[in-house]
């Protein structure tokens, strides 16, 4: 590649950066808004008998009352949301099947992935459920053998997701110092012990324990909301190369040995928490519903000089 070629390669980068960074970064988000796959979860109920969207609309999610949130469906109506139950599903989009399902504004990607672990169930039964051709996709409204399960990059159990975030945000589009909110909407996550670890740009973790619980009459399925309050320095590093700006990356590992069954909507980076109006506690994360995540006590990541 001569010189020239070179200088032409480069501009054109910059001018397509500029224009995918013509808004402040709001969020990096993994998979999508719509309620697993099955959007507003109308026809399909829970496993207390109930409507699976138990708000006043909207997506399925947990945002539907102060302290509950809605259900994944029971789909065979036997009155769990389990292994081994006719419970597995795959609604995932073409996009989310390639772990490429991103959103949010400000950002330019430069690896993201995970969004394979999306709007699928997660469960120990769903090879054998493809092979029967029982698996639920709510793009056909039929059961059939779903999509390949996908593969952790980091995790050996295969249902336990691993999220990568790798992107870049312009001077810009972000001040130095903003927190940075680590969301996460899923459901029934609901056995112990159960753990989410933090990796950072310089490989140093940071873990922390889950304690969770399912709805108050203990039906399976419910769907909660949570999220981590994490500095800037622990996403963001100073880019060294190409445009002035920052170098955002964070990789986020689910490890619960125990738990055989689980579906997340989406994972994402934000500067504001997924519930409008949280309780502010430090170095606690809030579950939002009925259940709590608390920080393990862990020394703050140092940065290289």
């Amino acid at each position: 590649m001569t010189f020239v070629t070179k200088l032409i390669a480069c501009a054109t980068l910059i001018l397509s950066m500029s224009s995918a960074l013509a808004a402040p970064f709001t969020a990096i988000r993994i998979g999508d808004v719509d309620g697993f796959g099955y959007g507003t979860g109308a026809g399909f109920t829970a496993a207390n008998g109930g409507p699976a969207n138990i708000g006043a609309g909207g997506v399925l999610g947990a945002e539907a009352l102060p302290t509950i949130g809605d259900y994944l469906p029971d789909l065979n109506g036997d009155g769990t949301v389990q292994i081994n139950q006719g419970d597995d599903f795959d609604n995932r989009s073409a996009a989310e099947v390639a772990g490429s399902s991103l959103s949010g504004s400000g950002f330019t990607d430069t690896g993201t992935t995970g969004s394979q672990f999306t709007d699928i169930s997660l469960s120990q039964s769903y090879d054998t459920s493809s092979a029967a051709n029982r698996v639920y996709d709510a793009n056909t409204d039929s059961f059939g053998a779903g999509g390949a399960f996908p593969t952790s990059p980091s995790n050996t159990l295969p249902n336990q997701p691993g999220f990568v975030f790798d992107f870049f945000v312009a001077d810009a589009d972000i001040a130095a110092g903003t927190p940075v909110f680590f969301n996460m909407l899923f459901g029934d996550y609901d056995i112990i012990p159960a753990e989410i670890r933090f990796t950072f740009e310089d490989t140093s973790t940071r873990t922390i324990a889950v304690t969770t619980q399912n709805s108050p009459a203990g039906e399976d399925g419910l769907i909660q909301s949570a999220f981590a309050a994490l500095d800037f320095v622990d996403v963001f590093t100073a880019a060294l190369v190409g445009p002035s700006g920052w170098d955002g990356f964070l990789g986020v590992d689910f490890v619960a040995p125990n738990e055989p069954y689980t579906a997340f909507d989406f994972v994402e980076l934000s500067v504001t928490p997924i519930t409008p109006n949280p309780v502010p506690v430090p170095a606690a994360i809030w579950l939002f519903g009925t259940a709590l995540i608390g920080l393990v006590g862990f020394s703050k990541r140092k940065k290289a000089a």
